[in-house]
């Protein structure tokens, strides 16, 4: 964790956000290039070696980098994955830092494939918000019924 903070402190920090620079628009921008297949949009959002770890169903812990998501994004054709955010909430406890909760559906080539929580930590830096890590969790829920549930705020995730 140390190497990802001091890459946040070296990007420098700036004054308050708007809307629509915030942290849940960058959320919202990083599934835009999981969508039009765009690494390089991913990578502009993300410090350097930022971790983008999932926690599997079973417990244990999948260790990963964006980078890393964004290469296979790359490989993508426009359209083919949609990761669908929900019921997103931002946690701000200062100007400079945020964690986005956002519960998720995955559609891949048109078919819903799975769902879940991601958990992203944003630190705002001279260039704006820039995500410092992710994880994530499945749920073992059937996806339509749990949508219904978040978005119905009932946030206990199963």
């Amino acid at each position: 964790m140390k190497p990802l903070l001091m890459a946040a402190l070296m990007l420098g920090f700036s004054l308050p956000a708007t809307a629509s620079d915030g942290p849940a628009h960058v959320v919202t921008k990083l599934f835009d290039g999981m969508r039009a297949g765009d690494g390089d949009a991913i990578r502009a959002l993300v410090v350097p070696g930022a971790k983008l770890d999932r926690l599997k169903k079973d417990g244990t812990l999948h260790q990963g980098t964006f980078e890393k998501w964004a290469g296979w994004v790359d490989t993508l054709k426009p359209g083919q994955a949609d990761e669908q955010v929900f019921g997103v909430r931002v946690l701000q406890a200062s100007d400079d830092l945020a964690t986005v909760w956002a519960p998720f559906q995955v559609l891949f080539d048109g078919e819903l494939v799975g769902c879940g929580v991601n958990q992203i930590t944003l630190a705002r830096a001279a260039t704006g918000w820039r995500i410092l890590y992710g994880i994530d969790q499945p749920t073992s829920e059937d996806c339509v019924r749990f949508r219904e549930r978040i978005e119905a705020g009932q946030t206990n995730i199963r």
